[in-house]
């Protein structure tokens, strides 16, 4: 299991002990861009300045680039990667203050400026300049330069003189990398040093790429005579059941059949577990591994009685859980949507834009990452007890964070029972999982976050026939027509986000 203790201790200290005031007029700034990492998220604001939580606040903070406006960012491991207007990259530290540090000259010693793209995975980075070129800093994850990844590279030029570059994403397995004339081109991951890049076999120029931190890459290829700016998409690699299919393929291979799509796709991204696109009608679909409701279809696996650590409310974070199967299913209907925002490097949550520049997020919200001021103050053992489900609408330039307690959910059906005669009564009941103020106060004017039981279902699990439950979704309720032996019902409930609870009763009925 992933943890970040030193992050949970510090973040709790801010919601207790408050911290500086807002610095912005929230009313007059709107998000431009979201920036996610692991533990940590910052928003892009439309001044131009990076905010974020940081330690002391108890609202998004100023993170300083030199007096410089922010043109565009990616995440890292709980830091952020920042260009600036000259096109110089500006690095967040994980020291939990607002100090960033600029990256002056590349590994020949010339200024490190120009650059108009980047990308971000764990320690590893990314940039595309104005000429094309891609260069990469950080640790030698990818096995570029040398066989181990443990040296920390200055940025040096990994494309080949004379290409030219648009979009480069790293993943897990792959850099991937599209050119301005729609080639798609991969640096795998490999043991022996490998610094050049692989072309792959698409039918047509690529409009878009994507790339996953499991074993899956794709590109979007227009329809012959269709829009050049949108398209549909063409797949590769083994983990063929976060995309829902079940063969995998070494060259893009289109599953638009699969995915039983008709209109083309003009924006797709992945975070670590899922794919999320927005079609051309505006329309957000969302596929993969399910476990913490990142599909945001209003499901998730983890907050269920017979997930292995429950009622603990935490991932196993095991892979491969719980996909969600093809083709991919609409989400946050109702909506126009514009851009989506996530990362590759173990982020269980997402973020996504509409036409009218309102951010929603949904998924796992450790550490506040939701941008909805809700922060579990266990959530280094419960870190899904404030999961999100569907994308929900949030304002994290002005929202208060404010910490709360976790309370684990439980059941009772009730203590065993010896009856004689053909009745008995079951009674059951259930708590849902409640996080309640950590504060005297609660600075967001909430002092309750939790669930409700939304349904109760008895069941009779084993003992002679004829025994019939008169009303088995009351939690209390009358069984008839038992007869001498021994019988065993279940009592199950759900809770507003999915969860289950089970508990069993024995009731033995003797002789008259």
């Amino acid at each position: 299991m992933r943890k970040n203790k030193h992050w949970r201790i510090l973040f709790l200290a801010c919601l207790i002990a408050g911290g500086p005031a807002f610095s912005q007029d929230a009313e007059h700034v709107y998000v431009k861009k979201v920036i996610v990492a692991e533990y940590r998220v910052w928003y892009l604001g439309s001044d131009g300045v990076v905010y974020g939580y940081n330690n002391g606040s108890v609202r998004p903070v100023p993170f300083p680039i030199g007096g410089k406006r922010a043109v565009t960012g990616a995440g890292g491991f709980n830091v952020f990667r920042v260009l600036d207007e000259d096109g110089y990259l500006w690095t967040s530290q994980t020291n939990y203050t607002t100090n960033t540090i600029r990256t002056d000259v590349d590994a020949s010693g010339k200024p490190f400026n120009g650059n108009v793209f980047v990308d971000a995975y764990a320690n590893c980075t990314v940039t595309i300049q104005q000429d094309g070129s891609i260069w990469f800093l950080g640790n030698d994850y990818y096995h570029l330069f040398q066989k181990t990844d443990d040296r920390v590279y200055p940025p040096t030029r990994i494309s080949p003189p004379g290409m030219k570059f648009k979009k480069v994403l790293l993943g897990g397995y792959r850099i991937l990398a599209l050119t301005t004339d729609g080639q798609v081109y991969e640096w795998l991951r490999t043991p022996n040093p490998n610094p050049n890049p692989v072309k792959k076999n698409i039918p047509r120029p690529a409009c878009d790429i994507f790339n996953a931190h499991h074993n899956v890459a794709g590109a979007i290829i227009p329809d012959p005579g269709g829009s050049k700016s949108m398209g549909y998409p063409y797949v590769w690699g083994a983990t063929t059941s976060m995309y829902g299919g079940t063969q995998a393929y070494t060259q893009p291979t289109s599953i638009k059949a699969l995915w039983k799509m008709k209109v083309p796709i003009k924006e797709i991204i992945t975070n670590v577990n899922t794919i999320h696109y927005i079609d051309s009608l505006g329309r957000m679909f969302g596929i993969g591994f399910n476990a913490s409701g990142e599909v945001g279809n209003g499901q998730e696996f983890i907050n269920k009685y017979n997930y292995p650590g429950f009622p603990g409310y935490g991932s196993t974070f095991a892979d491969y859980q719980f996909p969600s199967g093809a083709p991919p299913v609409q989400i946050g209907m109702g909506v126009k949507w514009k851009h989506l925002y996530s990362n590759n490097w173990f982020t269980f949550f997402k973020y996504a834009q509409d036409e009218q520049d309102s951010i929603y997020s949904w998924g796992r919200n450790k550490a506040a990452v939701l941008g909805n001021g809700l922060f579990n103050v266990q959530d280094q053992y419960s870190c899904n007890a404030l999961d999100v489900l569907k994308p929900t609408m949030v304002h994290p330039l002005s929202v208060t964070a404010q910490g709360y307690n976790f309370t684990p959910p439980t059941i009772d059906a009730g203590p065993d029972q010896v009856v004689t005669g053909t009745e008995a009564r079951l009674s059951g009941k259930a708590i849902p999982p409640l996080l309640i103020k950590a504060t005297p106060m609660a600075a967001n004017g909430i002092d309750t976050v939790g669930y409700t039981i939304v349904s109760y279902k008895w069941t009779k699990v084993k003992g002679p026939a004829g025994a019939k439950i008169t009303n088995p979704d009351s939690p209390v309720t009358t069984v008839k027509g038992l007869v001498p032996g021994i019988y065993t019902f279940n009592l199950q409930t759900v809770d507003s986000n999915t969860g289950t609870l089970s508990d069993d009763i024995n009731i033995t009925v003797k002789q008259k």
